[in-house]
């Protein structure tokens, strides 16, 4: 008969595969609506004569979409217009992050958005012109012929941003989610056991064990915080799609840890507390408010008064230089405290 922690563990691990596959049902989903796009993101945009911008410059006026927003144009010459644009960090780091060029095509000019000076034939997304960047290259005064001799166009070099953003973003989703998703399915094909059915088969019969922890997860809760439940005699971890158990007995080391966030490392916004619980055969940090974190620690001490309590430097160097001697120490004194 299965346990109930073996059932939890099993939920657990199908619920990470399930996920999986529906991220990378989505992955695929943005791809094929995007598909036009990936196109000319790895072919290159194709090409376009004045025609064309005669019917993109047509459908702006209209306040109609570009139909054929990315072009290859070749013109016959390139002017820089002088007009940058300058990337602001945090209001004091400044870098010139594009210029604007233009592009004579025939008897007419093609504003062109690159990092750098582009050649007579260049490819891009084309745009309505930003008003920002009108009202910089026609400043009151400016003569209206010259004004209607530049189409009322903006074509971008940069077109493959989003594109390089959106690979970026899909391949770390498919490699955080696959990452779980491979250890579940080892999991549930029988290749390894997950690591909580392993700890509570090593405490003894593992059927014993699961109807104490049931029992008392509902008999016996005594603190709850950042997903654990702490009861008489284990710490419980059953969120959606994690599961951790282990036994407070075998409770080692405990501290209360601080983390004080900062925006760009100066701005305040706030403190996270944690209760670091360390256990002979693993480890748990239950994050939350301080009160929470608090009555986790209190529990600690009254349930485990062998355990080493707080942190030091010390105590961090013996932990991770020698745990099974730092393990040992705590035995020592829990076998001496039960005597």
């Amino acid at each position: 008969m299965t346990t109930w922690i073996e059932r939890t563990a099993r939920q657990k691990s199908v619920g990470q595969v399930v996920l999986f596959l529906l991220v990378t049902a989505i992955v695929v989903w943005i791809c094929a609506e995007n598909s036009a796009y990936l196109k000319v993101f790895f072919k290159g945009p194709p090409p376009a004569t004045a025609a064309d911008l005669d019917m993109a410059e047509h459908e702006v006026n209209g306040e109609e979409p570009i139909a054929t927003p990315y072009v290859t144009i070749t013109g016959d010459k390139v002017l820089n217009t002088g007009v940058q644009e300058v990337t602001t960090y945090e209001g004091v780091i400044k870098n010139v992050s594009a210029g604007y060029y233009a592009l004579q095509i025939g008897g007419r000019i093609l504003i062109v958005k690159s990092a750098k000076t582009p050649s007579t034939t260049v490819g891009g997304a084309l745009e309505s012109m930003p008003f920002d960047l009108k009202s910089n290259l026609f400043p009151a005064g400016t003569d209206a012929a010259d004004e209607a001799a530049v189409y009322p166009l903006l074509l971008d070099t940069n077109y493959r941003e989003s594109g390089w953003a959106g690979f970026f973003w899909a391949l770390l989703a498919e490699a955080l989610f696959g990452f779980f998703a491979f250890r579940s399915w080892r999991r549930l094909s029988g290749q390894v056991e997950h690591p909580a059915v392993v700890r509570a088969k090593a405490w003894g019969d593992i059927a014993v064990t699961s109807a104490e922890v049931e029992r008392e997860l509902e008999t016996a809760v005594k603190a709850r915080g950042g997903g654990w439940t702490l009861t008489q005699n284990y710490a419980v971890k059953n969120a959606q799609l994690t599961f951790n158990l282990f036994r407070l007995e075998n409770l080692v080391w405990v501290y209360k840890k601080a983390i004080k966030r900062r925006m760009y490392g100066v701005i305040p916004m706030g403190t996270t507390y944690a209760a670091e619980l360390n256990f002979s055969d693993g480890q748990a940090e239950v994050v939350g408010k301080q009160r929470k974190v608090d009555e986790v620690l209190a529990l600690a001490s009254e349930r485990v008064p062998w355990a080493v309590k707080g942190h030091s430097a010390d105590l961090e160097k013996f932990w991770k230089s020698s745990r099974a001697g730092f393990v040992a120490e705590v035995m020592k004194r829990k076998s001496e405290m039960r005597h």
